[in-house]
C-alpha cells in the first residue's frame, strides 16, 4: 500500500487528503506542522510527501530539504498559495520537488494522477 504524508497547518486540507485518497487505497499519514512531518517521514519513509510551503515554525522549502536529505527516493509535491507561483515553483523543483500545486488544489484526481506518474518514474 503506497503512503503518502500529507504537511500542512491547515486541518481542513489533511482531512480532505484522507477522506480523498483512504477509500482509493492509499494509506495517509498526517502531519499538522513541519518538524512533526519530518518525524513521520523519518520514521515511516513514505513513498510520496504533500507538502504546504507555508506553515508556522519550519517552512515547507526547509521540510523539503530535510526530508529529501534523509530519503532522496520520496516524491515530494509542493503545496503552494504563494504569489509569484511561477519563480517559487522554479525554486522548489530546483531544490528537488517533484512538481508543485496550487492552493486551493481544484482536482484531486489531477493530483492522484501527477502522484501516480511520480510512482511510476514519469
Amino acid at each position: 500500500m503506497t503512503k503518502i504524508l500529507t504537511i500542512d497547518d491547515e486541518i481542513e486540507f489533511t482531512t480532505l487528503m484522507q477522506a480523498y485518497f483512504e477509500p482509493r487505497g492509499y494509506e495517509v499519514l498526517v502531519a499538522n506542522d513541519g518538524a512533526e512531518g519530518l518525524r513521520i517521514a523519518k520514521k515511516e519513509n513514505p513513498e510520496v510527501c504533500l507538502i504546504d510551503l507555508k506553515m508556522p515554525g519550519l517552512h515547507g522549502d526547509e521540510v523539503l530539504r530535510e526530508v529529501l536529505l534523509h530519503n532522496p527516493s520520496i516524491k515530494c509535491i509542493m503545496i503552494t498559495a504563494s504569489e509569484g507561483e511561477g519563480k517559487t515553483s522554479e525554486k522548489l523543483k530546483e531544490m528537488g520537488a517533484y512538481t508543485c500545486f496550487d492552493k486551493p488544489i481544484t482536482s484531486l484526481r489531477n493530483l492522484e494522477n501527477t502522484i501516480k506518474e511520480a510512482l511510476n518514474g514519469g
